[in-house]
């Protein structure tokens, strides 16, 4: 993947609001920042599950408040979608960030782009 061909969206969400994420079409990274602290867990479940239902998501990255929980509410969502037997030709990766920037974890993204060969990434605030 050239750099010059990496395509960054950012966006900010409110915690337990409606929101609809405009995810892309093609193969692509999110990193999830979480600012929020009082968060539903039914509205959580909801987030990982337009990521996960996308289909197209390689990777998931998630700093910010209880990120470890996010980061195991995408695993088990994933799982469940696929009934506990995911398919091997569909790589999903989720990783949590605790005490790390944005910049850092972009950074991280970005390496890891290149090997997946994968130009998207989205970057969801969650406020």
């Amino acid at each position: 993947m050239k750099k010059d061909c990496l395509y960054i969206r950012s966006c900010r969400i409110r915690a337990n609001e409606e929101a609809h994420l405009m995810l892309p079409e093609q193969p692509y990274f999110i990193i999830l920042v979480v600012n929020a602290e009082q968060i539903l867990p039914e509205w959580r479940n909801w987030i990982c599950e337009q990521i996960v239902y996308s289909k197209r998501c390689i990777q998931a990255m998630v700093t910010g408040h209880e990120c470890s929980i996010w980061d195991d509410i995408l695993d088990e969502t994933y799982l469940g979608f696929y009934n506990y037997q995911p398919p091997v030709i569909h790589c999903f990766m989720t990783t949590w960030h605790e005490n790390e920037t944005l910049e850092d974890i972009t950074e991280f993204a970005k390496f890891s782009m290149q090997l997946e060969d994968v130009s998207d990434l989205v970057i969801i605030h969650i406020e």
